[in-house]
């Protein structure tokens, strides 16, 4: 289904705030200002600001200009602003860093429960992504391994069959994309990945859940390596 108008404008304004044409702290130009900027009503603009209310990026006041919040005050679990935020704070890691944790508390659990209840298709589901990751990264396409990458956990969780641990990480998903997006751009990255994919999908083969655990621990603490080592303090991919 293609976006509304509100919708793509809504994304036009956040891309205006994130690349700093419109400041932290400063307020928006008035409605009439922004609808003929983005050629679109009034209502339009209304409607597209309000709809990124719920990313606390715009502090909207009745009969008062809309400013654009402190970072500190933005959605988390937005993955558009995952990285903005994280590069406008004082640790530009942090967030990363607190990611990682809710991965470990879910990820490794999950893990443990796919390496028992798996079934054939979920085995060929792995390893049909797990060959995409390879390919993908062959082929420099940082992009389609990211989304391999990202299929795979995905898969890991429909082995595991518990609703209740999907609805625990299902918010951290648009956090996540945004994330793996940014690393799969780094080559040694991506073979990493690669490498701690591959020992994930032979413990899970093999039913064995405490090696299927010792296996995501060990990804997740050189993902973690990874991102130390390889975003720098701004928080921009090195292209190593």
């Amino acid at each position: 289904m293609r976006p509304g108008r509100a919708d793509v404008v809504a994304e036009q304004l956040l891309d205006l705030v994130l690349d700093g044409t419109f400041p932290i702290g400063g307020p928006l130009p008035s409605e009439s200002d922004l609808a003929v900027r983005f050629g679109v009503s009034r209502l339009t603009v209304r409607e597209a600001i309000r709809s990124l209310v719920p990313t606390r990026v715009l502090d909207v006041q009745q009969g008062r200009s809309t400013l654009v919040n402190p970072t500190s005050l933005w959605s988390p679990l937005d993955g558009r602003l995952l990285l903005a935020r994280s590069r406008a704070g004082a640790d530009p890691l942090l967030l990363p860093r607190r990611l990682m944790e809710a991965r470990r508390a879910v990820e490794v659990a999950i893990v443990e429960l796919a390496a028992v209840r798996r079934q054939e298709p979920h085995l060929e589901r792995l390893r049909a992504l797990h060959q995409q990751m390879l390919e993908g990264h062959a082929r420099e396409d940082a992009a389609a391994a990211a989304e391999a990458d990202l299929a795979f956990h995905a898969a890991l969780f429909d082995a595991a069959d518990n609703v209740f641990l999907d609805a625990l990480f299902e918010p951290l998903s648009s956090a996540l994309r945004a994330m793996r997006r940014e690393t799969s751009a780094v080559r040694d990255f991506r073979s990493h990945a690669l490498d701690r994919h591959a020992a994930i999908l032979r413990a899970v083969e093999a039913g064995d859940p405490v090696q299927a655990r010792a296996a995501m621990e060990a990804h997740l603490q050189q993902t973690e390596e990874d991102v130390e080592h390889y975003l720098d303090p701004a928080g921009s991919a090195a292209g190593r």
